[in-house]
């Protein structure tokens, strides 16, 4: 006999399933993970292979709703840079976006509800930009700072308003009748208007702007705040990469210095560091490696830098000869090679804790823990690892909104999204449940939120999309096309605990919900990646429709009696979302197969697919007569 090779005895004989609907159910759903084995796992785990589906509340697994896009078409191919949602101190929602060379704010302010792009800046060199907003107490309101890698602090006081045409002459009146001030504009600065700047020496507490030159004329239009530019600051040769503003100091950062410009607490362009140091006055610090990100955390600045740092900056007051003076302060702590942070754009903060991408392409966060006596760096990506491993991050971003971090990829287009949900149980203890979801194809190079409604920034277009809560299950495309996407839900395969022996089953089970002529479809790999063969199904199309069950239409008040129909019990249709939905319950017979294992999938791949999957299975029981697999030596 060959020495080192299976043989196998088979005697088999396959079991009548004809009348059997004794059906093992996957219906607790456990989350994503595709880094365990997918033989080799609880078979209630969604794998890889699974996208753009969503574990619901509910508990079942969805398909995503579709991107709805904000704002008119534009085919443009320029991909979104850098964006900013900008909450202004006097009310206003500033939304501003670099692509295209162009750095661009949005604003509605001549049609409410139809959102125009308005340049502020054009033919840009560099196109990675970083924002924070600013207090300036002298006109009692915020200013947003931000630099673009290069050695220039730029800042933009916010001001829109619309202007009428008039003659000119030295004055400026705007529309309306709030002040120049309460639409944001600075007390003195620069009013854009048609591409025409005017300079202005006052009445921004009026409606009526004064000392404006030029004097000419002026046609009817959006008026805003011009950019101002504070060149060479805080050095002519440091490159200003990121900045962050802490306690209304400005921190600025460059990737190739391992120097930290603070400047005062009542002026952003002044890093002159006196001596001694007063309270709220400039600072600097020298690292031992270059930056690549800062944050703020109990109030201090926090650092990553080089491969392995974190570094705390924190300000401490003490009084001498009769002097209060302010000392600036200097902590390093150290971490494993490749856990400093990827970029100073994988950087957020969710309540006292610091999350953000490594270095090592890991999800992990910087806190305090219960159980341990100093901070720590816990990887919460574990369940995904590979996947994160394999990314390309290039010009990505990570963003912390709700209970949701969002982590894009903008080469491959995908959006990696990680949720905790916080629970308190019944001894009034917190508990979380942190579960990650597949991959999302968003195509985004950022994620944001505005007025509450959350945003991906295109890869491809200068173009943002509401990706939640859309009621469409389509995306909209540049150019008003919808188009399709594919979801995926892959679960791990099933041995149903008999690893040893071989499986039958004809029958196939799915019940969820799903929209009338959602086109949803089903494959059972038998054995690893179907070996043994695929078969595929058609669960429900417009030519095999499935049954739906819609439920009754409720009785008007008039039609019935109140002591009859209680009003929780269907006098009023549920306003829920999912109970728009109908429900199916399908069984489908398959081809009778044996198999040591199996995979089930669920799928849909055309426009307008809604649907979410409650339980699933097969009939499956042992074959009576098993097939014996031995190893043969000599």
């Amino acid at each position: 006999m060959p020495c080192g090779r299976w043989g196998a005895i088979m005697t088999k004989q396959m079991p009548d399933l004809s009348t059997s609907f004794e059906f093992k159910l996957i219906s607790d759903f456990a989350g994503y993970n595709s880094s365990r084995d997918k033989t080799n796992i609880k078979e209630s785990y969604a794998v890889r292979g699974s996208k753009n589906i969503i574990k619901r509340l509910s508990g079942t697994w969805a398909s995503r709703c579709g991107m709805k896009r904000r704002g008119t078409a534009d085919t443009t191919a320029a991909e979104v840079k850098s964006e900013k949602t900008w909450y202004d101190s006097k009310g206003h929602t500033r939304v501003l976006r670099v692509a295209n060379s162009k750095l661009q704010f949005e604003s509605d302010i001549v049609t409410s509800g139809t959102y125009v792009w308005y340049d502020l800046m054009t033919s840009l060199a560099q196109t990675r930009f970083v924002f924070d907003a600013w207090w300036d107490n002298t006109d009692k309101k915020d200013k947003l700072l931000f630099v673009a890698h290069d050695a220039n602090i730029y800042s933009w006081a916010g001001g829109v308003s619309y202007v009428a045409a008039q003659a000119g002459g030295g004055t400026i009146t705007k529309s309306g009748t709030t002040t120049w001030a309460e639409d944001g504009f600075a007390s003195t600065g620069t009013v854009t208007i048609n591409s025409v700047d005017y300079a202005y020496t006052g009445g921004t507490t009026t409606t009526t702007l004064t000392g404006v030159t030029p004097t000419t004329a002026i046609t009817a239009g959006v008026g805003f705040s011009k950019v101002v530019t504070t060149s060479n600051t805080p050095a002519s040769t440091f490159t200003n990469d990121f900045i962050k503003v802490i306690g209304n100091r400005l921190y600025c950062c460059s990737e190739n210095s391992r120097l930290i410009y603070i400047s005062y607490n009542n002026d952003f362009t002044n890093f002159t560091v006196p001596s001694p140091q007063t309270v709220g006055s400039a600072a600097y610090q020298t690292l031992d490696s270059a930056p690549k990100g800062i944050t703020v955390r109990q109030g201090n600045a926090y650092i990553g830098a080089g491969t392995s740092d974190w570094y705390i900056i924190s300000f401490s007051q003490e009084v001498i000869n009769n002097v209060l003076v302010e000392r600036c302060n200097l902590e390093k702590k150290q971490v494993a090679n490749l856990q400093a942070p990827y970029s100073h754009e994988m950087i957020d903060v969710v309540g006292d804790t610091i999350v953000f991408l490594s270095q090592d392409q890991q999800l992990r966060t910087y806190g305090d823990y219960r159980n341990l006596f100093q901070p720590a760096y816990p990887c919460l990506s574990q369940a995904i690892f590979n996947e994160l491993d394999e990314e390309d991050f290039t010009g990505g971003g990570l963003r912390a909104i709700g209970d949701y971090i969002y982590i894009t990829a903008p080469v491959s287009g995908k959006v990696y999204l990680h949720q905790t949900r916080l629970n308190v149980d019944a001894n009034g203890n917190i508990t979380a449940d942190r579960f990650w979801h597949p991959y999302q194809q968003w195509n985004a190079t950022r994620i944001d939120e505005i007025d509450g409604v959350i945003y991906a920034y295109s890869n491809a277009n200068p173009q943002m999309y509401q990706i939640w809560d859309t009621f469409q299950y389509h995306d909209d495309a540049p150019d008003d096309e919808n188009i399709q996407y594919e979801c995926v839900l892959r679960m791990a395969y099933r041995s149903h605990g008999r690893r040893q022996g071989l499986l039958s089953f004809d029958k196939l089970y799915v019940e969820g919900y799903m929209s009338q002529g959602t086109e949803l479809k089903a494959y059972i790999f038998y054995e690893y990646q179907g070996s043994a063969g695929v078969q595929n199904q058609i669960l429900n199309s417009n030519d095999v429709p499935v049954t739906l069950f819609k439920g009754n239409i409720p009785p008007a008040i008039g039609d019935a009696s109140i002591g009859d129909n209680p009003l929780g019990d269907g006098l009023t249709p549920e306003a829920a979302d999912q109970e728009s939905l109908p429900k199916f319950k399908v069984i489908k017979s398959v081809t009778l197969e044996n198999c040591t294992e199996y995979q089930l999938v669920v799928y849909s791949d055309t426009i307008d697919s809604r649907w979410e999957v409650l339980a699933l299975g097969t009939n499956a029981q042992l074959e009576t007569e098993q097939q014996a697999v031995h190893l043969i030596t000599k």
